[in-house]
């Protein structure tokens, strides 16, 4: 008698587990790789607009620059 209750309670823990603890280790191991993978794109826009802005920056520095003998 002892032996079917222990199996009785070992499938209810069991059904416990699988129908309530995996899936919150599977959300978050599913949202946390979202994360990582949305910060990396900010990361790499955030790279691409730096390099934009360098890019606009040189070229602004050039158009400005007037030489001395144009200026006499």
């Amino acid at each position: 008698m002892k032996f079917i209750i222990l199996i009785f309670l070992a499938g209810v823990l069991l059904r416990i587990f699988i129908r309530f603890i995996l899936p919150i280790f599977r959300i978050s191991s599913v949202a946390g790789g979202q994360m990582r993978r949305m910060q990396e794109q900010m990361k790499e826009m955030e790279r691409k607009m730096n390099e934009q802005n360098k890019q606009r920056a040189r070229t602004r520095k050039e158009g400005d620059y007037i030489d001395y003998e144009e200026v006499r």
